[in-house]
């Protein structure tokens, strides 16, 4: 190191080496110059060196146990002395660097302060303390101490923790920076590490637990309350003032109107009670036919409404209509503006196959971002129709017109289909025989007859003419019979008389003569006729 005196008429000097010494080593510093001289030398109270007129002069000592040792290196040039102070820097790394623990529990938000102890370090102007939190500097501190002797040392450093600092290490080191001229890397001595344990307050996951949950009537629900704490929180719940002491869960199997209301979840450590509140919405749904109880008829047209009550004005609602599987119509309902309460309706006019078929409707929900991030389905009652019809009578087995034979009684047959099945009457007659829908008919009846067929659906009538007619076939067939007796009784007449006229001119058997074969002979004449004998047993008495 070159260094000019402090009168301006120091001529070039050197010193080296190092000028730092750790306490109890040796030292040992050159005091040079190139230029002649009357005479160099060092002054000290250990290692001094009489003058001498080399230009190179040595200051030596085996065993340094000065804190304040400053050597003079003088030259005398030019008839005047030049003097050069050379101090020497003992020093002495720390006996222990430790951390006082933390006597009370460490609370979130708290503010602690923590205690790091230097023992025996020179000198002290040197020292650098420094905090790590993990691998972490956090803070430095320096001292303007100018003590050269060993001394103890404290360093603090104020915390606040939070539940992230929770198993955190922190600790101290000590460093003693010496200049470019002390030892590198410079000396340090490290604490033991101290463990954090931060007791924290509950809080209440929000995103498990929203501050709304809507459920369907009839439907089950979960509410979860998940608090973070240290020491773990005991979680409770409370509705209607009924405390319920659960592992965090609220489990509501099948939601009625009395569920609907506040519940608060309350969840409690050794450090503080947190409670969050929630709103259960008991949503209902529900289909029904408008100004309409009972069946429905045939071709007539009917509005079926389903029925959302209590959503949420930021839910989104889609609303689908069902007839048996088959989706028959897809209802997205705007928020903009809307009620608690949402109706959407349906117009059906039922045929005959629709007998038996069920309506539903089905509610896809949604709540917001709070809410969760599926959406929620849900479906109302099947709606059964019943479709009744409206008789219709058989027109071909009961014509307008029905001709009657005076004195035949005649059979009316009155057939309807209808559902349900209809109930047959006839209008319009009197102590005339009805068998349901078959009626016999005489000269008495009316002229003008209705049949009615009525059901649940309505009624309908079909108008008879009857119309009496005399019956001629019996005077006919009399004639006719007095005709052929007639003829037969002319007939039998003339027969008669020819073979009355036959036999009493053609025969004389009073002249007959038997002949020897035994014919009978006519006149005197013999009959080409051959006669049988006939026997005895045959011939009448």
């Amino acid at each position: 190191m070159e260094r000019q005196g402090t009168n301006g008429h120091c001529p070039p000097y050197q010193l080296s080496p190092s000028t730092v010494v750790r306490y109890g080593d040796s030292v040992s510093v050159n005091c040079s110059t190139s230029v002649p001289h009357d005479g160099m030398g060092w002054e000290s109270s250990e290692g001094g060196v009489p003058m001498t007129s080399d230009s190179l002069v040595t200051l030596r000592v085996a065993n340094l146990r000065r804190w304040d040792l400053v050597p003079i290196c003088y030259i005398n040039y030019n008839e005047e002395q030049c003097v050069i102070d050379v101090p020497i820097i003992t020093y002495k790394t720390p006996g222990s660097v430790s951390i006082s623990p933390i006597d009370n529990t460490v609370i979130e938000g708290n503010l602690y302060e923590l205690q790091c102890d230097i023992q025996d370090v020179a000198p002290v102007r040197n020292l650098n303390v420094k905090w790590y939190k993990g691998q972490t500097l956090v803070n430095l501190i320096k001292f303007n101490d100018t003590t050269k002797t060993p001394e103890n040392v404290t360093a603090t450093l104020f915390i606040t923790p939070d539940r992230a600092d929770d198993g955190v290490q922190y600790r101290c080191e000590a460093e003693l920076d010496l200049g470019q001229e002390g030892p590198q890397p410079p000396p340090r001595v490290k604490s033991e590490s101290l463990n954090i344990t931060v007791h924290f307050k509950p809080i209440i996951d929000e995103t498990k637990l929203p501050s709304k949950v809507p459920v369907f009537r009839g439907y089950p629900t979960v509410l979860v309350c998940e608090a973070e704490g240290h020491p773990k929180p005991t979680i409770s719940w409370n509705h209607n003032n009924n405390i319920i002491v659960t592992d965090g869960n609220l489990t509501i199997l099948e939601a009625t109107y009395e569920n609907d209301g506040i519940y608060y979840c309350t969840a409690t450590n050794s450090v503080a009670t947190t409670i969050r509140s929630v709103t259960v919405v008991v949503q209902d749904i529900s289909i029904i036919t408008v100004n309409h109880t009972g069946p429905m008829i045939l071709g007539s047209q009917y509005e079926l409404q389903c029925c959302i009550q209590k959503i949420f004005p930021d839910q989104s609602l889609v609303v689908r209509w069902y007839k048996g599987q088959t989706l028959v119509d897809l209802i997205t309902v705007n928020s903009a503006n809307r009620t608690t309460n949402v109706t959407t309706s349906l117009s059906i006019t039922p045929v005959r196959t629709d007998d038996g078929v069920q309506y539903r409707c089905e509610a896809e929900l949604q709540l917001g971002a709070e809410g969760p991030q599926s959406p929620t389905r849900v479906t109302s009652e099947s709606l059964y129709i019943a479709v009744h019809v409206k008789p219709i009578i058989n027109e071909t087995k009961l014509p307008s017109k029905v001709p009657v034979f005076r004195g035949y009684p005649t059979v009316l047959v009155c057939e309807a289909e209808g559902h349900p099945k209809p109930t047959i009457s006839w209008g319009n007659i009197t102590n005339v025989i009805a068998d349901g829908g078959n009626l016999t008919i005489t000269e008495a009846t009316p002229e003008n007859i209705y049949c009615i067929a009525n059901n649940s659906a309505g009624t309908t009538t079909r108008n008879v003419i009857v119309v009496l007619k005399e019956d001629y076939l019996p005077i006919i067939a009399g004639l006719v019979a007095i005709t052929v007796v007639f003829i037969l009784v002319i007939f039998i007449f003339i027969y008669s008389i020819y073979y009355k006229k036959a036999k009493m001119g053609h025969y004389s058997p009073k002249d007959a003569k038997p002949t020897q074969n035994g014919n009978i002979a006519q006149n005197g004449k013999d009959n080409s006729i051959p006669m049988k004998k006939l026997s005895q047993s045959i011939i009448p008495a």
